[in-house]
């Protein structure tokens, strides 16, 4: 009896984990697996681009990359079977490919993602928004764009319509996100109106903020569009994503996503120019299309190094 909790919960965190499409809040997965989180088919590796690859630093010529990423449908989820599926596994596959290099991918915590690729532990990261102040740190390959939503039970109270609506109200993030300048700089504009402040609460990844929400220790989860539309589009009508257009103004709102690389080393711009081989091939196009992404693609000239010049807090 005293066990029965902690095996909801972890059951919980296990559905939530994997898009919420394969369990409920009191059962299992049947099968251990979530087939709505992987598409039917697998694109065919991307040709061997022999003068891009003789562009890789010859350090990472000799060695399997690591790419560290975390938990972010349907760009990242890590299944029940120990496989990391999404776009992003898929595109590092179709880069390995092109420019003749290994790459593993491995489960990272965002927050310790930049402090790793500085100290060589990882040599690539993704999806990361792309921030003036990030850059100082690391370099960006970017290729994607979202924008801030809000995750809410769908038959909960609470369904804030604008921006003010939120101050007060317990909000989850994940935390070294830019999501938390978000909210900082919306606490600003609750305080100019007399409104107490969003309590934020802060989450190792987005599954443990959606657990949060589905157990009701939080009133909404804060997160870019793919993620929270991926999983209220899996949760079983459980959750729902709501759009406050006030809020998109906010420093960190709307971002470029890149795959982050060391800074200076010399690997960001041959990634960059795989993203455009792949774009010009339709093998971009594709990949985003099969994991519903459609409407985060970018054009091929924003496909950049360290494109954006959007900053987290101004």
């Amino acid at each position: 009896m005293r066990n029965r909790p902690h095996v909801a919960a972890c059951a919980l965190l296990a559905c939530l984990t994997l898009g919420l499409s394969a369990c409920s809040v009191d059962d299992t997965p049947e099968d251990g697996k979530d087939s709505k989180s992987r598409p039917a088919v697998t694109l065919a590796p991307e040709p061997k681009d022999s003068a891009l690859a003789a562009e890789v630093p010859r350090a990472y010529t000799k060695k399997t990359l690591v790419m560290g990423v975390s938990e972010y449908a349907p760009y990242v989820t890590f299944e029940s079977d120990g496989k990391i599926t999404g776009l992003v596994p898929e595109l590092a596959a179709q880069l390995s490919s092109l420019l003749d290099i290994k790459i593993k991918v491995e489960r990272t915590n965002f927050d310790a993602v930049i402090p790793g690729l500085k100290s060589g532990r990882i040599d690539l990261s993704a999806p990361s928004g792309d921030f003036t102040e990030r850059q100082k740190e690391v370099d960006f390959a970017d290729f994607a764009q979202s924008s801030v939503t809000m995750m809410v039970l769908s038959d909960g109270s609470f369904r804030p319509k604008n921006g003010l609506e939120v101050c007060g109200h317990k909000v989850g993030v994940e935390k070294g996100a830019g999501t938390q300048n978000v909210l900082a700089a919306q606490n600003k504009r609750c305080a100019a109106k007399g409104k107490p402040s969003v309590d934020v609460k802060l989450y190792t990844d987005l599954p443990a903020a959606s657990l949060a929400l589905q157990s009701k220790r939080v009133e909404a989860v804060a997160a870019p569009s793919a993620s929270n539309t991926s999983v209220s589009q899996n949760s079983h009508d459980r959750f729902e994503t709501l759009e406050l257009k006030d809020m998109l103004d906010l420093p960190a709102a709307t971002a470029i996503y890149g795959i982050q690389a060391k800074k200076d080393s010399g690997l960001a711009p041959v990634i960059v120019k795989g993203l455009r081989k792949l774009y010009e091939s339709g093998t971009y196009a594709k990949l985003f299309g099969q994991w519903g992404l459609p409407l985060s693609t970018v054009t091929r000239d924003q496909i950049a190094l360290n494109g954006s010049k959007q900053s987290q807090t101004q």
